[in-house]
């Protein structure tokens, strides 16, 4: 068999197997099936945002018969570029801010305010709007009818708060946790046109949230990334969004509406429908109520007094009587506003306690949404025999009030919403938690980042060990005691320093600088895939870690091979070295490929159909036999040309053909396990929403998975051993030992479930954290300690996390 007859087959395998690693165009959706999607992730957005909009005290019901309800208005002349007027409504009327805002060309909406005035709260009602606006749309098509035009967008909810410029671009970043949250998009690449094309309205929250030193960057990546007109709305506090203007237009061609400090009425309202008719301390909350809108009556009437006799007034407002630094004491409004408040004060009554510039301040404090949220629960959730929070704010500073109000709210939280019986230590595991958090500025809860509380050295020792325990007892029963040791001390030192390594980088980092300095090298050479119906580039898979094996198996094998070689080259020489490195590198290197790097994936249910097991297996075989077809004739025909090779034997047709079915049986089943890893790491579409429990699950199904893969290639393995070899049950005691160090190493090194165990186990030694830290996670979101914002928790606000983070309970939150 002659080389031009070799080279086509080797040519057409690693075609196939090029073919397969890359995401075709199939990964893009088209037509009805792109539609079909839409409607999809419409649905699992409405489920898992409805259901947060009840837990957060957003829709009516029995137990909250009234809303606090905001308001907002164009913004001033300065923050906008003067094309665009703002929007005004309020939250009690949705429909209208929405009908105002799809009537923008284009739908572009940019939401600032000051902390705590409810831009979130806002942003979140729109996207539920938006969601039963495209349906009412969607229901009155005529399908049959022409030129319709294409559907609305559907809005999907972004938190910014973890999203770090300096590693991924904005629209790749997006893409990434579009398709991990909602796996009816697909793939990333898919998911990435569908944000290109301006089928997904993105809607970014958490700007907030995100460390000081990167707001104006990530602003700036925003700015770049929304350049054309596709749609997008925005929340943003006021003053980073002036920082932000002074580099040119965020948005172009935006409205930009602004928080108004709610009417006072409306939250008297509120706050009586909350008290309701009995409870603690009832009689001194009633009478303080009495007393602010008794003051609030007075401030009107000599507002309405002044303009009467031609002094230009601005409208009532608790601030004009508590300024900063008591400017405006003198006045003639603030000195008979407090003769007619002292007035009531002097004639006693339950609220005795309260002064007049306390009530000043706490009307002022209660125009903020927030806080008055937070004000409510002083009442709503206390024992009839707690009368100390109304005592507590009674003797508040004025110019504390907030921070009075603050306090108690955390106060009634651990004492009476988060059960003491069930979590008696509930403020130690808040406190800890927002610790960490602030530790590594974020204001994202995912439990696959918890492993950062504890020092990396630790991952680093426990993978050494590992790999020392397998090196040494294998080499020893091998071999000798000596070769042993020696063994275990390279196999652990290099397990140490690439443990220490990727842990102190963190998996997903480290695979991710790969993935960006691979497709930087090859963007040059190999062009973005374009849609074939649009003709705009998509598919880069930048962002999405998880997919990029090879950066994967580089991040692990290349620090692993580089010590083993280091060290195997020191008594054996460079040659040997460089033989151990290559060999060392592959081993320890491949299974992290396969496994992956980066957060946690939605995996499919085991047993589920509909899933694509059958034809990511099959096509993981069929790709896997041909490409190892072909490099069982390469290596034949390298074979052929060694000078003392049995060119005789070497030239018959049968050692070709067993060359290429050895090689390609063996590819196959490596084909067939790379199917199967690849479909427990795609995500599938499911009938709950993205949760942390979910997402928890499908990365520990992705591990198990993985061990059940090696505990069957072992077992065949030594299946084998014992029926050919006179010592297979030695060599089975040794297989066992490396079958255990290979389910546990790679996981542990790559992929966050195990890691998380390991965190969690700790930490629940040392007190910080409970045993079932998912339990009471999901028990303090029942109780509004936390939000849920799609896979990650949220402390209430940001205010409540940096109240917690400086409670005294522990210093430390490492290990």
């Amino acid at each position: 068999m002659e080389v031009w007859i070799v080279l086509p087959v080797v040519a057409v395998g690693c075609v196939l197997l090029l073919r397969r690693l890359r995401p075709g165009k199939d990964d893009l959706l088209a037509g009805p099936q792109r539609a079909q999607a839409l409607d999809r992730l419409q649905a699992s957005v409405w489920r898992g945002w409805s259901e947060e909009a009840d837990k957060r005290g957003l829709t009516p019901n029995l137990l909250r018969p009234r809303l606090l309800h905001t308001q907002w208005a164009p913004a001033p002349p300065g923050l906008t570029d003067g094309r665009t007027r703002g929007l005004t409504g309020t939250t009690a009327d949705m429909p209208g801010l929405v009908e105002s805002f799809t009537a923008l060309v284009p739908q572009r909406l940019v939401i600032i305010g000051p902390a705590g005035s409810g831009k979130s709260t806002l942003l979140l009602l729109f996207l539920l709007e938006l969601c039963r606006t495209r349906e009412i749309d969607l229901a009155e098509r005529d399908p049959r009818a022409q030129g319709a035009g294409a559907p609305p967008p559907v809005p999907v909810l972004f938190s910014l708060s973890s999203y770090d410029p300096r590693r991924h671009a904005l629209l790749d970043w997006l893409a990434g946790r579009l398709a991990a949250e909602y796996p009816e998009v697909g793939s990333a690449a898919s998911a990435r046109d569908l944000l290109h094309r301006g089928d997904v309205l993105p809607c970014l929250d958490g700007l907030d949230e995100i460390p000081k030193q990167r707001v104006v960057r990530v602003l700036d990546r925003i700015r770049r990334e929304f350049a054309t007109a596709r749609p997008v709305i925005l929340a943003c506090r006021t003053e980073e969004y002036e920082r932000a203007l002074a580099l040119g237009p965020v948005l172009h061609g935006a409205s930009v509406t602004e928080a108004r400090e709610l009417a006072f009425p409306h939250v008297m309202q509120y706050l009586r429908a909350s008290l309701g008719e009995g409870g603690p301390s009832h009689k001194e909350w009633a009478d303080l109520f009495g007393r602010l809108q008794h003051g609030w009556g007075v401030l009107e009437d000599e507002v309405t007094a002044a303009r009467r006799r031609g002094v230009p007034m601005s409208p009532p407002s608790w601030s004009s009587l508590a300024p900063a630094g008591g400017e405006s004491e003198d006045s003639r409004l603030v000195k008979r506003w407090m003769v007619q408040a002292e007035a009531v004060a002097a004639l006693g009554g339950p609220a005795h306690e309260v002064t007049p510039q306390l009530l000043a301040a706490l009307g002022a404090a209660l125009t903020s949404p927030l806080t008055a949220s937070l004000f409510a629960d002083l009442y709503g959730y206390a024992d009839a025999s707690d009368q100390t929070p109304f005592q507590r704010l009674a003797r508040a500073a004025p110019d504390a009030v907030r921070a009075a109000i603050l306090e108690n709210a955390v106060r009634v939280l651990f004492d009476h919403r988060l059960n003491p019986d069930d979590w008696p230590d509930a403020r130690r595991h808040l406190s800890f938690l927002a610790r960490h958090l602030e530790r590594i500025d974020r204001t994202d809860l995912a439990w696959w980042e918890l492993s950062g509380a504890l020092h990396h050295g630790l991952y680093g020792g426990l993978l050494g060990l590992l790999a020392a325990v397998a090196g040494g007892i294998t080499t020893a029963s091998a071999v000798d005691g000596g070769q042993g040791a020696l063994a275990a001390l390279q196999l652990g030192s290099a397990a140490l320093g690439t443990g220490m390594l990727v842990s102190w980088w963190g998996p997903d980092r480290v695979a991710s600088w790969l993935d960006e300095f691979l497709l930087r090298r090859s963007a040059a050479r190999r062009p973005l895939r374009e849609n074939p119906e649009t003709e705009a580039p998509s598919g880069s898979r930048a962002g999405d870690p998880r997919l990029g094996r090879t950066s994967t198996a580089l991040a692990v094998g290349l620090p692993m091979g580089g010590i083993m070689g280091f060290l195997g080259a020191l008594p054996n020489g460079p040659a040997v070295g460089l033989l151990i490195g290559i060999l060392g590198g592959l081993l320890f290197g491949i299974p992290a490929g396969l496994l992956g790097a980066g957060g946690p994936v939605r995996g499919p249910r085991w047993f589920r159909r509909g899933t694509g097991f059958l034809r990511r297996v099959a096509g993981g075989a069929g790709v896997g036999f041909a490409a190892g077809a072909a490099l069982g004739l390469l290596i034949w025909w390298a074979q052929r040309s060694v000078p003392w090779a049995d060119a005789e034997q070497m030239d018959r047709p049968s050692y070709a053909l067993a060359a290429a079915l050895l090689f390609a049986l063996v590819g196959m089943v490596l084909g067939m396990l790379s199917g199967f890893l690849r479909w427990l790491q795609t995500p599938a579409p499911a009938d709950d929403s993205t949760s942390p429990r979910v997402l928890l699950r499908g990365d520990r199904r992705l591990v198990a998975g993985w061990t059940l893969m090696i505990a069957g290639l072992a077992g065949l393995a030594m299946a084998w051993i014992m029926a050919n070899s006179s010592t297979g049950r030695g060599q089975v005691a040794e297989a066992s030992v490396l079958l255990i160090v290979l389910a546990l190493w790679g996981p542990i090194a790559v992929r966050p479930w195990p890691r998380y165990v390991v965190a969690r186990s700790w930490l629940w030694l040392r007190g910080d954290l409970p045993h079932d830290l998912m339990g009471f996670l999901e028990h303090a979101h029942k109780v509004s300690a936390l939000r849920q914002v799609g896979g990650v928790y949220q402390f209430r606000h940001k205010d409540v996390q940096e109240y917690l983070s400086g409670s005294p309970a522990d210093t430390s939150t490492r290990f």
